[in-house]
């Protein structure tokens, strides 16, 4: 019983973590576009040259 308690904590530890760490949405769907050196949302068009972004940037663009 205290194995499945820790395992219990351990789980909800690391959905937390997660959920701090991104604010993604569900809709955030980023792709590589290797031509232009460029990541792209599917969703909302937002662009950016380094990475998949861990913030979603629908807000931000114009």
């Amino acid at each position: 019983m205290p194995i499945l308690l820790l395992l219990l904590v351990g789980v909800l530890a690391y959905l937390w973590w997660r959920w701090r760490r991104t604010t993604l949405t569900r809709a955030c769907r980023w792709r590589e576009d290797r031509r232009r050196g460029i990541w792209r949302c599917a969703f909302c068009g937002a662009e950016v040259a380094e990475g998949p972004p861990r913030v979603c940037l629908k807000d931000l663009q114009p």
